[in-house]
């Protein structure tokens, strides 16, 4: 859901300096995105149907300007895969500095409202995180 709807808010000045990927820890390849996934984020306008997992390999880390993880078990395990990322990997909810906690619990099993809930708490963090770009790699929105 966060690279959909980053994607989504991808500045229009931003095209073909700046681009959203998606991989995950405990990834299988292939496998399309949650029916709830796909069904809230068409709410909103952005279609993940085409969607198909990726497992994350050290090629891919080292290959990325900038990973962001969902919680900071996540940054764990990206650290063990590509140790050399240390200095690319942030936490998306540490964006947020009023958090108590910054890590987004995954939706995997829930119903609509537990993915509605996930979808509106990346898409506030996203914002941020479109900041964070802009400042950390001059980058004008």
């Amino acid at each position: 859901m966060a690279r959909g709807i980053a994607s989504a808010r991808l500045p229009g000045r931003w095209q073909g300096k700046a681009a959203f990927s998606s991989a995950g820890t405990a990834a299988y390849d292939g496998m399309r995105a949650a029916g709830n996934a796909v069904l809230v984020l068409k709410e909103i306008g952005i279609d993940i149907s085409r969607h198909r997992a990726r497992l994350l390999t050290a090629e891919i880390a080292e290959s990325a300007t900038l990973i962001v993880a969902m919680t900071r078990r996540h940054r764990e395990e990206i650290l063990r895969i590509a140790p050399g990322s240390e200095g690319k990997v942030i936490v998306l909810g540490d964006l947020d500095l009023k958090r108590k906690n910054p890590d987004i619990e995954d939706p995997i099993g829930g119903d609509e409202a537990v993915y509605r809930h996930t979808r509106d708490e990346i898409a506030d963090l996203v914002n941020l995180l479109i900041d964070y770009i802009a400042e950390s790699f001059k980058l004008e929105e």
